[in-house]
């Protein structure tokens, strides 16, 4: 009885807790987020933070064995958010049940 206890505790919590902080999909539901910046004031170029733009990809099984999907580029985040001078790059990651479902977006902040 104890060892029927000890490798279910074992599957739930790799099943619930696998890959919670890296951008490699995990068995249910792993949201990621990446941040550039250099190190000295946070920041990639001296452009302020007054706006954000978003471009994003979605994707599912088995679809992203032929196609990946469009979006997921600065250059289409910049043109949304109406941004000219780039400040901050964020890049933000959502997979569900492993590689059934992944969403891959790219965050611009700048003036």
């Amino acid at each position: 009885m104890k060892k029927i206890l000890f490798y279910s505790v074992f599957i739930l919590g790799f099943v619930f807790f696998a890959n919670c902080s890296t951008p490699v999909p995990s068995l249910i539901l792993n949201v990621t987020e990446q941040h550039v910046y250099n190190s000295q004031d946070g920041q990639l170029t001296s452009a302020k933070v007054l706006k954000t733009g978003r471009s994003c990809s979605w994707t599912f099984f088995p679809i992203f064995l032929f196609y990946y999907g469009m979006g997921g580029s600065i250059e289409e985040a910049k043109k949304e958010g109406g941004i000219t001078k780039v400040a901050v790059v964020d890049r933000e990651s959502v997979n569900f049940l492993g590689i059934v479902v992944n969403k891959e977006c790219v965050i611009v902040w700048g003036e």
